[in-house]
C-alpha cells in the first residue's frame, strides 16, 4: 500500500467490566478486520491483567489500546472481540461471556458497552461453577452459525475510544454520517 493510503488510528483503553457474577476477572480482546486491511502498529490481541473489585458494580481494568492500520477499502472496518474470564474465590477460572463490536466508522470519541453473553450451562455446569466454551471464536463473528444457538446475557464491558482516520479523502471517501443528514 501506498504512502497515502487511507489509514485510521484507534486510540484509548478497555476501562472496566460491569454485572459479572464474580469480582474478579480479566479479559481476552481480539481485533478483526477485512482482507484489505494491514497493521502498522500495536497489538491486535491481548489480555488485561486480573482486576478484583470489592464494589461488585464496576471492576476497573484501564487497559490501553492503540492501534494504526492502513486499508484499500471502508468494507472489513475493525471488530472488537471480547472474552471474559471470571476467577473465583478458589483461584478456578470460568467463562464469563463473549461480545462482540463493529468500531465506529466515523472519526470521533467514543465510550459504549460490549454486552457479553456465554453458552446456557446445564444444571450440572452451574453445580460445578464451569460454563461451555467456544471451540472456534470464529463462530462469533458469524451471525449465520449463531442461529438457534441458546445463551444467556452475563455483563458488559465499557471501553473508551477516539476513532483518528487519514487520507480518506484523498481517494474520495468522506466519512462523516452528518453530511448525509444534512443534505
Amino acid at each position: 500500500m501506498s504512502a497515502d493510503s487511507p489509514q485510521v488510528f484507534i486510540v484509548g483503553k478497555i476501562a472496566g467490566a460491569t454485572n459479572f457474577t464474580h469480582t474478579s476477572l480479566y479479559v481476552k480482546y481480539f481485533f478483526r478486520v477485512g482482507d484489505h486491511w494491514k497493521k502498522i502498529s500495536g497489538q491486535e490481541e491481548g489480555e488485561t491483567f486480573q482486576s478484583t473489585s470489592q464494589n461488585s458494580k464496576f471492576i476497573p481494568l484501564e487497559h490501553p489500546i492503540d492501534l494504526n492500520y492502513v486499508t484499500k477499502a471502508v468494507r472489513g472496518w475493525p471488530k472488537l472481540l471480547v472474552e471474559v474470564w471470571e476467577v473465583d474465590d478458589q483461584g478456578r477460572n470460568s467463562l464469563g461471556g463473549y461480545g462482540l463490536s463493529s468500531l465506529p466508522i466515523e472519526p470521533g470519541e467514543y465510550q459504549f458497552d460490549i454486552q457479553c453473553w456465554r453458552p446456557e450451562a446445564s444444571f450440572f455446569d452451574k453445580l460445578i461453577g464451569a460454563y461451555p466454551e467456544l471451540v472456534h471464536r470464529d463462530l462469533l463473528f458469524s451471525g449465520e452459525s449463531r442461529f438457534g444457538f441458546k445463551v444467556e446475557s452475563t455483563g458488559n464491558i465499557h471501553i473508551e475510544l477516539a476513532i483518528i482516520t487519514k487520507d480518506f479523502h484523498l481517494h474520495g471517501v468522506q466519512i462523516s454520517h452528518r453530511n448525509y443528514l444534512n443534505q
